[in-house]
């Protein structure tokens, strides 16, 4: 029954990594595009995501499963719409509500500080530079890499196949644990009753098996600015290097248009 099971869930999930890749390779910005093409890769995107959504888990917990399917599916709808947009602007701002969907995942799966981490350092500092980047490098308009893709056949199969993998490990864990929201009492929560020490209480044991946010907090600053201290210096100084860079490169191109202008006069 098992093996009758799994079979159709393998050949759903190849043909959804195959309809993603035909909608990618589609809706990447090419040198011959038609609306025609763009609409039949949107309608093989949207069969994708919803044979992506028939080999996930079934749904045990309405609730919780619905809300976080809503999160997710808005995050992978914005993260598609970000690389297959022609305009840049529009593409920071589906990076922005990709980076919401993000942040919602990361509260539904009770990590409270990461999704507002997600939230301030990601859309309020690093897409405000980009844009601000963006409009300083490019201030004559959009160049010839940012209306045609680079190599779309390829990005386009890898990532479908990327997430087609992500999606095969998911839905193992899934199926090797279930939800906790739905599990009912079971021989093996019987039996972890009865391997508690009898003279522990529950505010004694209760500290063992929960972890506040600001336990988690602690080990997240501990870990970034202990044992990671140089790589985020690192991280943080590359991208000061990069955005004075550009600074740099529009002022020079400026300085020579203007010289240009003078002599012509």
């Amino acid at each position: 029954m098992d093996q009758v099971s799994v079979a159709p869930a393998g050949m759903l999930l190849a043909g959804s990594v195959t309809a993603l890749a035909a909608a990618l390779w589609l809706l990447l910005p090419k040198a011959l595009d038609t609306p025609g093409t763009r609409r039949l890769g949107a309608l093989l995107g949207a069969i994708a995501i919803l044979g992506f959504a028939a080999t996930g888990r079934t749904l045990g917990c309405l609730g919780a499963d619905a809300v976080f399917l809503v999160v997710a599916g808005v995050a992978v709808v914005s993260g598609l719409a970000t690389i297959v947009t022609r305009s840049p602007v529009y593409a920071a701002i589906w990076f922005a509500l990709t980076l919401a969907g993000v942040s919602g995942v990361l509260l539904v799966l009770g990590a409270q500080f990461l999704g507002v981490a997600t939230i301030v350092v990601y859309a309020g500092a690093i897409l405000v530079m980009f844009l601000f980047v963006l409009m300083l490098a490019q201030p004559s308009g959009m160049a010839s890499y940012d209306r045609v893709s680079s190599e779309p056949l390829l990005a386009a199969v890898s990532g479908a196949v990327l997430l087609g993998l992500l999606t095969l490990s998911v839905g193992r864990l899934s199926a090797s644990a279930p939800p906790a929201c739905c599990a009912m009492p079971s021989r093996a929560q019987a039996a972890a009753e009865a391997v508690r020490p009898q003279t522990a209480t529950p505010s004694q044991a209760a500290p063992q098996n929960q972890m506040t946010d600001a336990d988690e907090v602690a080990r997240l600053g501990a870990e970034l600015f202990g044992r990671h201290l140089f790589a985020v210096e690192v991280a943080g100084l590359l991208l000061l290097v990069a955005l004075v860079g550009a600074i740099a490169v529009v002022s020079r191109a400026e300085a020579a248009d203007g010289d240009q202008g003078r002599s012509r006069r």
